[in-house]
């Protein structure tokens, strides 16, 4: 192969090399799911494109600098009609490295590459959250390491060596993959939350929000997890505690207490106060179980509060905290919520305010519901009797999450029906309990879960929304179910087992990676420092088991070229008597390369006997025999 050839089989190999640099860049930020998918569909396009067709595919430099030039003048205009700067900075990343996609093949354009590449990775850092996000990373670094080394030997001596096979790098992966878990470990953490509030979307569910709509309930619910608590303690018998406590229980949200006729809306209650940033959040004192509770992405601000709820610590954003027993933050929270809280077994989370006018008023009661009611109070029992009575009635009932509600009429419909979804189930009981001269309200919220068993933690789902009623009764709120229990059949699943492992590695990534703090370090060193000092005697053992290794390998290998070395002098002997012949001298320690053409042998298949002579020689290549060589340069022969 000539040296022009070589040459730009080395161009192509970086041609494609940095193309998979800046694509790794691109699927790293395409994982965001704020990210429009049009800006890295066109990247990925038209890198797809020019892989397929070659550089001859490209854009002059003039012309991929205009295209850049006109991607940052549309940012701008982003800017101007309200985009986010940090989204918008994002899309500008993405039309530029669209731009070096298709610029013409320089080296300068390789090393535009790489560094939008580095950039893309970078930002995609803060603004992705899934688990996926570690493939592109790997793919990264590898794709850049070989990117770096191919450029490097481009028109320098040597340059022209086949590129190291990859079994001979995956060393260097390894170490490169360790120091970037030891700086992940070692730098100090920066706080950046504040800076993605409102760029981000929420998870659109409909049942935390100030005013509800009966009929939307549940139109948007699936099987994604909204939340997933694990306990502190990951000793068997914590677990073992937590997860008895945790399955089945009610986590309160929103509480409502105003109805309007078609659903309900949120009235402030008298006693309110508010907790800072930083503070703890004390309910009650007892003893406590804690765990930590990570909920996703949301359109709520309101907090969700367990049953016994003791303590929230160090809380994230200020919160008014009010007689309803509801939380809620006083701005929109980051997209990703971690909470560490103390529960108690047993206790449950009652509000202490008194009842409001909000929550007897009688009225917006539907004169369908009045009738419907008739029958029980014409028995003439006890109020308290009549409301178990109603519940029980309405447990009997199916339920039903697209039954076809009126939203013009909806408890008018939903009684004829008599089927629906958990928030007219608990809208009809509010009102009934209303109509019998209770004060009552409604609170969505979640009920239940799914336990991992994988994780030992318990994931709650949007499918788990749910919405029940309080009655204010001798003294104190009760909370009163009405839906019936065959809401417990709503997830079904078709590899539950690969479930639970994804939703386990995510949220090991959350935990590990992304909500990784500098109390975690500390911690993480500690245990470090316990378990060397624990296993000290092993280590040592392992350490010297190791060196020992080392050495005996280093020694043989030492053997076996001293093995080779006479074995490589006969060779090297027998092709120079060959070379005489035909009228090359080579000098000592000469190259064969730089040695002159022999007689009667081309130019191409000299030069590939060369690479081929250096390769089993030198390299990592079977050490040739001597009817081996024979065969080689009898071959050269018979090609002329």
């Amino acid at each position: 192969m000539s040296a022009d050839l070589r040459h730009d089989a080395a161009l192509l190999r970086a041609e494609r090399l940095t193309l998979a640099v800046l694509l790794c860049g691109v699927a790293a930020l395409a994982l965001s799911d704020f990210v429009s998918p049009f800006y890295w569909l066109l990247s990925a396009v038209a890198a797809t494109l020019r892989l397929w067709r070659g550089p001859s595919l490209h854009l002059s430099e003039m012309q991929a600098s205009i295209v850049g030039w006109l991607g940052f003048g549309w940012v701008i205009l982003e800017l101007v009609f309200g985009r986010e700067l940090i989204v918008a900075f994002t899309d500008f990343l993405l039309i530029l490295s669209f731009a070096i996609v298709v610029e013409a093949a320089t080296p300068r354009n390789h090393l535009h590459r790489m560094l939008v590449g580095l950039f893309l990775v970078l930002a995609a850092a803060v603004l992705t959250d899934s688990v996926l996000y570690v493939v592109p990373l790997l793919l990264m670094m590898w794709f850049l390491w070989r990117a770096a080394a191919c450029l490097y030997s481009i028109n320098w001596p040597g340059g022209d060596l086949p590129a190291v096979p990859v079994r001979k790098e995956g060393g260097w992966m390894l170490l490169m993959v360790a120091i970037t878990a030891l700086l992940f470990v070692a730098l100090p953490r920066f706080e950046f939350h504040s800076l993605l509030k409102g760029t981000q979307p929420r998870l659109q569910t409909s049942g935390f929000s100030d005013l509800v709509q009966l009929g939307d309930f549940a139109r948007t619910l699936d099987s994604r997890v909204v939340m997933r608590v694990e306990p502190l303690d990951d000793s068997a018998d914590g677990i073992k505690q937590f997860r008895r406590w945790a399955v089945g229980r009610y986590w309160r949200g929103a509480v409502l207490s105003r109805f309007t006729g078609h659903g309900w809306q949120k009235v402030a209650g008298r006693h309110q106060f508010q907790i800072a940033a930083g503070k703890d959040l004390v309910v009650a004192d007892g003893n406590k179980l804690s765990l930590a509770l990570y909920r996703e992405a949301s359109d709520h601000a309101y907090i969700q509060l367990p049953e016994g709820l003791l303590r929230i610590k160090d809380i994230p954003e200020a919160i008014h905290f009010d007689g309803a027993a509801a939380a809620q933050f006083a701005r929109a929270p980051s997209r990703r919520l971690r909470l560490l809280m103390d529960v108690a077994m047993a206790a449950e989370l009652k509000g202490t305010g008194r009842p409001q006018h909000r929550e007897r008023e009688r009225d917006k009661i539907p004169d369908e519901l009045r009738r419907w009611l008739q029958p029980f109070v014409a028995s003439g029992e006890a109020p308290e009797v009549l409301l178990e009575r109603i519940a029980s009635e309405l447990r009997g009932w199916e339920y039903d999450l697209n039954a076809a509600i009126d939203a013009e009429r909806p408890i008018t419909s939903f009684l004829r029906l008599k089927s629906g979804h958990c928030e007219l189930y608990a809208t009809t009981m509010a009102l009934a309990a209303r109509q019998l001269g209770f004060a009552s309200r409604v609170v969505n919220g979640y009920l239940g879960g799914d336990w991992n068993e994988v994780g030992n933690f318990l994931q709650i789902r949007a499918l788990h929304a749910h919405s029940w009623s309080e009655v204010w009764l001798a003294g104190s709120w009760q909370r009163i179910d009405a839906t019936p229990s065959l809401r417990d059949g709503l997830l079904d699943l078709q590899f539950p087992t690969l479930d639970q492992l994804w939703e386990s590695a995510r949220l090991g990534w959350y935990r590990y990676v992304l909500e990784f703090q500098n109390s975690d370090r500390l911690n993480f060193l500690t245990s470090l420092w316990q378990s060397v000092r624990l296993y000290s005697n092993w280590l040592l053992a392992a350490a010297l088991t190791i060196g020992v290794m080392l050495l005996l390998g280093r020694s043989v290998a030492q053997l076996r070229l001293r093995l080779r070395r006479p074995q490589r002098e006969q060779l090297c002997s027998e092709l120079d008597r060959w070379l005489r012949r035909r009228g090359v001298v080579r000098q000592p320690y000469q190259p064969l390369r730089h040695a002159d053409l022999p007689e009667g042998v081309a130019p191409e298949q000299w030069n590939g006997f060369v690479q081929q002579w250096e390769t089993a020689c030198y390299g990592s290549g079977r050490l040739w025999k001597k009817h081996d060589l024979q065969r080689h340069l009898r071959a050269l022969l018979k090609s002329y």
